[in-house]
């Protein structure tokens, strides 16, 4: 009988999405390109549903639908999270005065059965941060946040 975790870690080499794809802490961990974006990210697919298990053909899905996101749809959500933070920060945290839309950058994404976790850096404005993106499963913002790192 094969676990959830070794079942993922099959279909997700299978699909060939990820580079160098392995298990570890109870995720698959890989690294591919955000083509949208311009960037190669580190990607964690978590196997784990809310009610156990989830199903691993929905976390590949999930993986296929924010590697395949169009640019102008990325672009979408890169100003939607800027507008978020800007609105409830304002200019108070702040380390330098600039777009933060130039300044976020995809490092990280966290795929769920049923939603995805973007993270990004913005090294210019939030040195000390990493700026998390929480999107459905059809990619709509649902929430933004500025952690320390």
């Amino acid at each position: 009988m094969t676990s959830a975790l070794d079942d993922l870690l099959h279909r997700v080499t299978e699909s060939g999405l990820l580079d160098d794809a392995a298990p570890g802490d109870g995720l698959v961990h890989g690294r591919t390109e955000l083509e949208a974006a311009g960037v190669i990210v580190a990607v964690d697919l978590d196997p784990e549903g809310d009610d156990g298990d989830a199903d691993p053909g929905e976390i590949i899905d999930g993986l296929r639908r924010i590697l395949s996101v169009s640019e102008r749809r990325w672009h979408a959500i890169v100003d939607e999270a800027a507008t978020d933070i800007e609105d409830a920060v304002g200019e108070a945290e702040v380390t330098e005065q600039r777009d933060l839309r130039d300044d976020m950058e995809a490092t990280a994404i966290v795929v769920f059965a049923d939603a995805v976790h973007v993270s990004f850096a913005a090294p210019k404005q939030f040195p000390d941060s990493r700026i998390l993106v929480q999107l459905d499963d059809e990619l709509e913002v649902t929430g933004v946040e500025v952690a320390d790192v």
